[in-house]
């Protein structure tokens, strides 16, 4: 006697994943002529500008650009988001 197997109740609780939903509307979207530009799942679907690859190879090249950043951040920074959320 062959026995059916029941999935959980919670099973029909599960919904379409987010991102086929919007792949869907980037294609449809695309189909009406729109210019897209996915950012979405990982990373962007066009290459960078000319200007933006030429800047990462300047800065790649310079010696004090190979370390992890401090802990406490960069003071212009810091001092940038304190004088922003005074503001705010």
């Amino acid at each position: 006697m062959k026995k059916e197997i029941q999935p959980a109740s919670r099973v029909s609780e599960v919904k379409e994943y987010y991102f086929s939903k919007k792949l869907r509307e980037v294609a449809r979207l695309n189909a009406e002529g729109r210019d897209i530009i996915s950012l979405g799942i990982g990373g962007p679907d066009r290459m960078p500008a000319d200007e933006v690859i030429d800047t990462l190879c300047e800065e790649a090249r310079k010696e004090g650009n190979h370390s992890y950043q401090s802990y406490t951040g960069l003071p212009a920074l810091r001092q940038a988001y304190a004088d922003f959320y005074r503001r705010w």
